[in-house]
């Protein structure tokens, strides 16, 4: 297919794959970092192709949308890894499906071609629901119009709002084969960590633990950070050890011994809805209304002494 074929597909058009110059594809900001062991790995796959003909030896092409600033000129839309395993091997040149996709469709395209992939960290799926959320209420947005932080919108809209992320949740669950409910919990999660905080934490067992990814974006931003750098410099192997580390909370926890049971429970807090935790609150206040209810005073008994 020649370069003119390609600048007369339509928007979003799939296409056979074709052969492009590497140095003409541009990488913008890409979600997830490489991982140089698993580019290795793809080379040495990849290196299989005989000298005469070496792109043999890539069996999946790459995805490249056609440039908005550039003409003959791509921007990677999925295939990183197997993008610098190519330049690993010193090619100059690689197979590529051809799209041409706006900036908003080729961040969709990344997002759903990698929540699909088994290996993808507990951290990344989460950045990445919240990274589609964000798009579908840019879209959401341009639709309807409006200012939907204004108190008037949100009261004008507000079933309108929810049947929106409604059908979100419904159409993300159905991509990564998780429940509606734990989409809604990695677009809040996604939502309260801090950048920062989650650039310390890759590669990091946390990254990979749904309940302290919860527990640490429940922290304020400054506090993530402290707790993100003891996990990420070796000074803590997770995260109740790294408020301690941190001088977040003394050592032993921040509980008198004779609450020492209570421990047990913080951490299942940031998993809990706020309708979990209004119900938890309303039993714990039924009960100190119980214990703590003043008792009668005792009758004096008839014709006794004065």
């Amino acid at each position: 297919m020649s370069e003119r074929d390609v600048l007369n597909l339509a928007p979003g058009h799939l296409e056979d794959s074709i052969v492009v110059d590497i140095a003409a594809i541009g990488v913008e900001d890409r979600l997830r970092l490489v991982d140089r062991s698993v580019v290795e790995a793809i080379a040495a796959s990849m290196a299989e192709g005989s000298q005469a003909h070496p792109l043999a030896g890539q069996h999946q092409p790459i995805a490249v949308s056609l440039s908005d600033e550039l003409s003959n000129a791509y921007v990677l839309v999925d295939g990183e890894h197997r993008l610098e395993a190519a330049k690993l091997l010193g090619w100059t040149q690689i197979k590529a499906i051809v799209r041409r996709q706006t900036q908003a469709e080729r961040r969709k395209h990344e997002i759903h071609a990698n929540l699909i992939r088994a290996e993808l960290t507990i951290l990344d799926r989460n950045l990445f629901i919240g990274k589609l959320a964000e798009i579908h209420e840019a879209e959401t947005d341009a639709r309807h119009g409006g200012d939907r932080k204004s108190k008037k919108w949100r009261e004008k809209n507000q079933f309108a709002n929810l049947a929106n992320w409604s059908a979100f949740s419904k159409e993300a669950a159905r991509r990564t084969g998780l429940s509606t409910r734990s989409i809604d919990r990695a677009r809040e999660l996604s939502g309260k960590l801090s950048p920062d905080a989650v650039a310390l934490i890759r590669g990091s067992k946390l990254a990979d633990n749904q309940s302290q990814l919860q527990a640490l974006a429940e922290l304020k931003a400054p506090d993530q950070v402290k707790a993100a750098r003891e996990i990420a410099e070796g000074r803590a192997a997770n995260f109740a050890k790294a408020r301690v580390s941190a001088g977040m909370v003394p050592a032993g926890g921040a509980v008198r011994e004779a609450d020492r049971p209570l421990v047990r429970f913080e951490p299942m807090l940031p998993r809990l809805s706020l309708a979990d935790l209004q119900t938890l609150a309303a039993m714990v206040a039924a009960e100190i209304a119980v214990r703590t209810a003043p008792t009668k005073a005792a009758k004096a008994k008839k014709g006794g002494a004065a």
